[in-house]
């Protein structure tokens, strides 16, 4: 973690080389300190911005974007900003999809708040323009009947073909503590794999995580998973003897640190070799929303509860999987109709 945010510090500190100081301002001073890919992406969009008004707002032709002013940037109109979003989206090869362009928009929008709020800037011009509409995805989760096909193959290797099968029983252990926890917790597989066997208290049904965002949680599985857990990290113990701190709750053979790459090929091999038809959709993120959907059916449609669980920032994020199953029960509607008219036709 601490690698990846000096990197991302670097790239930043290049980009806010290019840019007005207020750019600077504001980066260094929102959000949470630890959260540098997003400052990087921010940084980023605003230099992209600032670029635009170089090469599209004929009163800045002669500027370089280091020399865009506060005055200037309170110049700036909502016809402007929605001549920039809708440039990005107006090219049929090169064109942003409408999650990215949204991004942008976020992005512009934090900084004149910012700047309004310091008292640099009299307006935020965002606030007039469109929003941008983003097309709707369905949701796509494992029901639990589907959970428990992909844990059995987990557990015992059913599908799978030839040195892979041969090779299970090496990683049967380790993938049913892994899979059992993500489908038992909606943890990111990222939180799961920077923990170390210390981390865990089996008698509790817990384990302290960091959090994207680098919010300390302690977070709770079941019964069932914490027998699963004891048992791999006996194995783990006997084959390093290591004290725990010292130990990554997930390894490869070799001992390192399993990376998010190597469980999203789990998954994939996993789901193929019993759900052959899903391999495409179904990621370790789907594993997150498949536990979501059965925790919030479970716990009778607890929203607030749910977000806890999730560590959602914001009840806009969780309320994806309340919309979800209200557009489930909206498609069953005819169901006993249906059921109705196969009887009378038999």
């Amino acid at each position: 973690m601490a690698e990846l945010n000096v990197n991302y510090s670097v790239k930043i500190l290049a980009l806010l080389d290019e840019m007005p100081d207020f750019v600077s301002d504001f980066i260094y001073n929102f959000g949470k300190t630890n959260n540098y890919l997003t400052k990087y992406v921010y940084a980023r969009d605003i230099r992209d911005f600032l670029q635009y008004m170089v090469n599209f707002m004929p009163e800045h032709a002669e500027k370089g974007i280091k020399d865009i002013t506060l005055k200037d940037m309170d110049s700036v109109e909502p016809l402007d900003i929605n001549r920039y979003l809708t440039l990005l989206m107006s090219d049929e090869k090169t064109g942003l999809k409408e999650t990215t362009v949204k991004g942008r928009r976020a992005a512009l929008s934090s900084m004149y708040g910012f700047l309004v709020n310091c008292g640099k800037l009299t307006k935020n011009p965002i606030l007039a323009t469109k929003p941008i509409d983003v097309p709707k995805k369905k949701l796509i989760y494992l029901t639990d009947e589907e959970q428990e096909l992909l844990l059995d193959t987990v557990r015992s290797g059913d599908g799978l073909e030839g040195d892979v099968y041969k090779r299970h029983d090496n990683y049967a252990l380790r993938d049913s503590a892994m899979f059992l926890l993500l489908l038992d917790t909606g943890l990111r597989v990222s939180e799961m794999l920077s923990t170390n066997i210390s981390d865990f208290d089996l008698s509790d049904g817990s384990v302290t995580v960091i959090r994207k965002g680098g919010d300390v949680d302690i977070v709770r599985y079941s019964d069932e998973c914490a027998e699963c857990l004891e048992e791999f990290f006996i194995s783990q113990r006997a084959k390093y003897g290591l004290e725990d701190a010292y130990i990554p709750a997930f390894t490869t053979t070799t001992g390192k640190r399993l990376g998010v790459r190597a469980v999203e090929t789990l998954v994939k091999k996993y789901v193929n070799a019993c759900m052959k038809d899903k391999v495409k959709l179904i990621s370790p993120h789907k594993l997150r929303s498949s536990f979501a959907m059965s925790f919030y059916d479970e716990s009778g449609k607890d929203i607030l509860l749910l977000k806890k669980k999730m560590h959602h920032s914001s009840i806009t994020t969780t309320n994806i999987y309340a919309q979800a199953t209200d557009d489930d029960v909206k498609d069953t509607r005819n169901i006993l109709q249906n059921r109705r008219r196969r009887k009378s036709t038999s």
